[in-house]
């Protein structure tokens, strides 16, 4: 393979199923070269250097890409978070403001009976003539 496919730049620009090819091509070729270093047939030791530089930055690129989607995935569920908050907030807003509509319509209609010098309404206590003797 050559070094010029092994830029940063290149890897990123490769789909997820090639990066994911190169990084086993990129095992095995180091475990190559390193087979060849032990039986000293390898003429180039920088080469397994590039190979392994080459296979960190790929990883290297992929943890990366794991992380971005990590916090994309984290950024959406806080989105999603502070909607449903946002509007569990605004329909507590509302019923609280109904309430207060409620409580002020009772306190109108007492002034307004109070003004009129009639009494409460009395609730019906059920008097029905058997009562106790």
């Amino acid at each position: 393979m050559a070094d010029k496919s092994w830029k940063a730049q290149a890897m990123r620009s490769l789909g997820d199923e090639q990066r994911r090819m190169l990084l086993a091509d990129l095992a095995r070729r180091i475990v190559d070269l390193r087979m060849q270093q032990a039986t000293n047939r390898l003429s180039a030791t920088s080469e397994l250097l590039a190979a392994r530089r080459a296979l960190a930055r790929l990883k290297t690129i992929l943890h990366e890409k794991t992380v971005h989607e990590g916090q994309a995935a984290a950024k959406s569920a806080f989105d999603n978070a502070r909607k449903s908050k946002v509007e569990g907030l605004k329909a507590a807003t509302h019923a609280r403001r109904q309430l207060i509509e409620q409580n002020e319509k009772a306190r109108q209609a007492a002034m307004e009976r109070k003004a009129k010098g009639k009494p409460k309404a009395e609730k019906a206590k059920g008097k029905s003539g058997t009562g106790k003797k």
